[in-house]
Protein backbone atom coordinates (compact mmCIF):
# COMPACT_ATOMS: atom_id res chain seq x y z
CA UNK A 1 0.00 0.00 0.00
CA UNK A 2 2.95 2.16 0.37
CA UNK A 3 4.14 1.84 -2.99
CA UNK A 4 0.36 2.70 -4.30
CA UNK A 5 0.71 6.24 -2.39
CA UNK A 6 4.38 6.91 -3.67
CA UNK A 7 3.16 5.94 -7.30
CA UNK A 8 0.07 8.40 -6.47
CA UNK A 9 2.40 11.47 -5.58
CA UNK A 10 5.02 10.75 -8.02
CA UNK A 11 1.94 10.31 -10.86
CA UNK A 12 0.88 14.21 -9.28
CA UNK A 13 3.93 15.66 -9.79
CA UNK A 14 4.42 14.62 -13.00
CA UNK A 15 0.92 16.06 -14.13
CA UNK A 16 2.15 18.77 -12.44
CA UNK A 17 5.47 19.35 -14.28
CA UNK A 18 3.84 18.47 -17.33
CA UNK A 19 1.39 21.22 -17.13
CA UNK A 20 -1.48 18.85 -17.22
CA UNK A 21 -3.30 20.37 -14.78
CA UNK A 22 -2.99 23.65 -12.79
CA UNK A 23 -3.85 24.95 -9.07
CA UNK A 24 -6.15 22.50 -7.22
CA UNK A 25 -7.47 21.06 -10.62
CA UNK A 26 -7.73 17.33 -11.72
CA UNK A 27 -7.70 14.35 -9.40
CA UNK A 28 -6.27 11.02 -9.94
CA UNK A 29 -6.71 7.32 -7.67
CA UNK A 30 -5.49 3.79 -7.95
CA UNK A 31 -7.24 0.70 -7.39
CA UNK A 32 -6.02 -0.95 -4.11
CA UNK A 33 -6.53 -4.48 -2.26
CA UNK A 34 -10.17 -5.93 -1.35
CA UNK A 35 -12.34 -4.02 -3.30
CA UNK A 36 -10.53 -0.21 -2.40
CA UNK A 37 -8.98 2.44 -4.15
CA UNK A 38 -7.19 5.63 -3.14
CA UNK A 39 -8.26 8.97 -4.91
CA UNK A 40 -6.84 12.49 -3.90
CA UNK A 41 -8.24 14.93 -1.49
CA UNK A 42 -11.16 17.51 -2.43
CA UNK A 43 -9.04 20.91 -3.30
CA UNK A 44 -5.31 19.30 -3.13
CA UNK A 45 -2.99 20.11 -5.49
CA UNK A 46 -1.35 17.20 -7.14
CA UNK A 47 1.85 19.09 -7.69
CA UNK A 48 2.82 18.76 -4.11
CA UNK A 49 0.51 15.46 -2.22
CA UNK A 50 1.03 14.38 0.89
CA UNK A 51 -0.17 11.12 2.82
CA UNK A 52 -2.99 13.20 4.56
CA UNK A 53 -4.39 14.17 0.79
CA UNK A 54 -4.98 10.65 -0.03
CA UNK A 55 -8.40 9.35 0.85
CA UNK A 56 -9.02 5.47 0.91
CA UNK A 57 -12.46 4.15 -0.17
CA UNK A 58 -14.43 1.38 -1.16
CA UNK A 59 -15.70 0.33 -4.85
CA UNK A 60 -18.40 -1.94 -3.66
CA UNK A 61 -20.29 0.95 -1.71
CA UNK A 62 -20.10 4.60 -0.94
CA UNK A 63 -17.54 4.73 1.88
CA UNK A 64 -14.51 6.88 2.19
CA UNK A 65 -11.87 7.28 5.26
CA UNK A 66 -9.47 9.66 5.42
CA UNK A 67 -8.28 12.84 7.61
CA UNK A 68 -9.30 14.65 4.01
CA UNK A 69 -12.46 14.74 2.13
CA UNK A 70 -12.47 13.04 -0.98
CA UNK A 71 -12.73 14.76 -4.75
CA UNK A 72 -15.70 15.68 -5.44
CA UNK A 73 -15.57 13.13 -8.44
CA UNK A 74 -15.01 10.08 -5.97
CA UNK A 75 -18.45 8.86 -7.28
CA UNK A 76 -17.11 8.89 -11.41
CA UNK A 77 -14.00 7.02 -10.35
CA UNK A 78 -15.88 4.68 -8.21
CA UNK A 79 -18.09 3.92 -11.14
CA UNK A 80 -15.42 3.18 -13.38
CA UNK A 81 -14.31 0.71 -11.24
CA UNK A 82 -17.04 -1.06 -11.07
CA UNK A 83 -17.74 -0.76 -14.94
CA UNK A 84 -14.34 -1.64 -16.18
CA UNK A 85 -12.55 -4.79 -14.49
CA UNK A 86 -9.25 -4.12 -15.65
CA UNK A 87 -9.32 0.15 -14.32
CA UNK A 88 -6.43 0.04 -12.13
CA UNK A 89 -6.06 3.59 -12.15
CA UNK A 90 -7.86 6.75 -13.39
CA UNK A 91 -6.85 10.30 -14.22
CA UNK A 92 -8.92 13.19 -14.42
CA UNK A 93 -7.08 15.82 -15.70
CA UNK A 94 -7.55 19.46 -17.46
CA UNK A 95 -4.41 19.90 -20.25
CA UNK A 96 -5.02 23.33 -22.73
CA UNK A 97 -5.18 22.07 -25.30
CA UNK A 98 -7.42 18.59 -24.91
CA UNK A 99 -9.93 20.71 -22.90
CA UNK A 100 -10.19 23.45 -25.60
CA UNK A 101 -10.98 20.94 -27.96
CA UNK A 102 -13.25 19.39 -25.23
CA UNK A 103 -15.14 22.50 -24.92
CA UNK A 104 -15.17 22.97 -29.09
CA UNK A 105 -16.91 20.37 -31.86
CA UNK A 106 -13.68 19.85 -33.06
CA UNK A 107 -13.70 16.24 -33.96
CA UNK A 108 -11.08 13.78 -32.48
CA UNK A 109 -9.58 11.16 -34.94
CA UNK A 110 -6.10 9.27 -33.85
CA UNK A 111 -5.02 8.04 -37.55
CA UNK A 112 -2.99 10.50 -38.05
CA UNK A 113 -0.12 8.88 -36.01
CA UNK A 114 1.35 5.45 -34.90
CA UNK A 115 1.58 6.66 -31.21
CA UNK A 116 -1.85 7.87 -31.11
CA UNK A 117 -3.49 5.01 -32.83
CA UNK A 118 -1.57 2.73 -30.47
CA UNK A 119 -1.49 4.67 -27.09
CA UNK A 120 -5.37 5.96 -27.91
CA UNK A 121 -7.22 4.17 -29.72
CA UNK A 122 -10.79 4.94 -29.44
CA UNK A 123 -11.52 8.62 -27.91
CA UNK A 124 -14.96 9.14 -26.69
CA UNK A 125 -17.21 11.84 -25.69
CA UNK A 126 -19.58 12.23 -22.72
CA UNK A 127 -21.92 14.77 -22.65
CA UNK A 128 -21.51 17.86 -20.22
CA UNK A 129 -22.90 17.46 -16.30
CA UNK A 130 -21.84 19.37 -13.78
CA UNK A 131 -18.91 18.18 -11.77
CA UNK A 132 -19.48 16.05 -9.23
CA UNK A 133 -22.73 14.97 -10.17
CA UNK A 134 -24.11 11.69 -10.31
CA UNK A 135 -25.33 11.98 -13.78
CA UNK A 136 -21.48 12.79 -14.96
CA UNK A 137 -20.25 9.77 -13.16
CA UNK A 138 -22.78 7.47 -14.77
CA UNK A 139 -22.51 8.79 -18.38
CA UNK A 140 -18.59 8.40 -17.86
CA UNK A 141 -18.45 5.30 -16.88
CA UNK A 142 -21.03 4.04 -19.56
CA UNK A 143 -18.33 5.67 -22.48
CA UNK A 144 -15.78 4.15 -20.43
CA UNK A 145 -16.31 0.58 -20.62
CA UNK A 146 -15.64 1.03 -24.49
CA UNK A 147 -12.93 3.55 -24.75
CA UNK A 148 -10.04 4.97 -22.14
CA UNK A 149 -9.72 7.64 -23.50
CA UNK A 150 -12.36 10.33 -22.67
CA UNK A 151 -12.95 13.89 -23.38
CA UNK A 152 -15.53 15.00 -21.27
CA UNK A 153 -17.33 18.14 -22.95
CA UNK A 154 -16.57 21.97 -21.65
CA UNK A 155 -15.05 20.07 -18.38
CA UNK A 156 -11.70 18.36 -19.61
CA UNK A 157 -10.18 14.42 -19.98
CA UNK A 158 -10.16 11.12 -18.29
CA UNK A 159 -8.26 8.53 -18.93
CA UNK A 160 -7.97 5.13 -17.23
CA UNK A 161 -5.55 2.02 -17.63
CA UNK A 162 -3.70 -0.69 -15.74
CA UNK A 163 -1.01 1.33 -14.15
CA UNK A 164 -0.87 4.95 -13.45
CA UNK A 165 2.28 5.58 -15.98
CA UNK A 166 -0.23 3.73 -18.81
CA UNK A 167 -3.02 6.59 -17.44
CA UNK A 168 -0.22 9.02 -17.49
CA UNK A 169 0.89 8.05 -21.07
CA UNK A 170 -2.62 8.29 -22.64
CA UNK A 171 -3.34 11.63 -21.21
CA UNK A 172 0.12 13.03 -22.63
CA UNK A 173 -0.32 11.62 -25.88
CA UNK A 174 -3.94 12.99 -26.29
CA UNK A 175 -3.01 16.48 -24.96
CA UNK A 176 0.15 16.07 -28.33
CA UNK A 177 -3.16 15.02 -30.60
CA UNK A 178 -5.43 17.81 -29.83
CA UNK A 179 -2.21 20.37 -29.56
CA UNK A 180 -2.08 19.10 -33.70
CA UNK A 181 -5.65 19.62 -34.04
CA UNK A 182 -5.37 23.14 -32.86
CA UNK A 183 -2.34 24.40 -34.02
CA UNK A 184 -3.08 22.96 -37.54
CA UNK A 185 -6.65 24.61 -38.02
CA UNK A 186 -5.19 27.76 -37.09
CA UNK A 187 -2.67 27.03 -39.65
CA UNK A 188 -4.80 26.21 -42.24
CA UNK A 189 -2.75 23.01 -42.52
CA UNK A 190 -4.60 20.08 -43.26
CA UNK A 191 -3.97 16.58 -41.76
CA UNK A 192 -3.34 13.66 -43.66
CA UNK A 193 -5.65 10.88 -42.11
CA UNK A 194 -4.74 7.25 -42.55
CA UNK A 195 -8.35 6.07 -42.49
CA UNK A 196 -9.97 2.89 -40.91
CA UNK A 197 -8.15 0.35 -43.19
CA UNK A 198 -4.88 1.46 -42.25
CA UNK A 199 -5.60 2.06 -38.31
CA UNK A 200 -7.03 -1.84 -38.49
CA UNK A 201 -4.55 -3.72 -40.18
CA UNK A 202 -1.51 -1.43 -37.74
CA UNK A 203 -3.81 -2.67 -34.84
CA UNK A 204 -3.46 -6.50 -35.87
CA UNK A 205 0.10 -6.01 -36.35
CA UNK A 206 0.71 -4.67 -32.53
CA UNK A 207 -1.29 -7.76 -31.46
CA UNK A 208 0.48 -10.56 -33.51
CA UNK A 209 3.59 -8.70 -32.11
CA UNK A 210 2.46 -8.81 -28.46
CA UNK A 211 1.29 -5.08 -27.96
CA UNK A 212 -2.50 -3.12 -27.22
CA UNK A 213 -3.79 -0.72 -28.99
Amino acid sequence: MMRLLKDLKKCGNLLFEKGLVWGSSGNISARGELDTFIITGAGSNLGSLHDKDLVFCRIDQDVCEGTSSPSMEVTLHRRIYQSCEGAAAIIHSQPFYSTLVACSDMPVRVDILPETMAYLGKVARVPYHHAGSRELAEATAAEACASQVLLLDNHGVVCWASSLGEALLKTEALEFLCRMFVVSSGGGICLNYLGDAVMGDFARQLWSSGESA
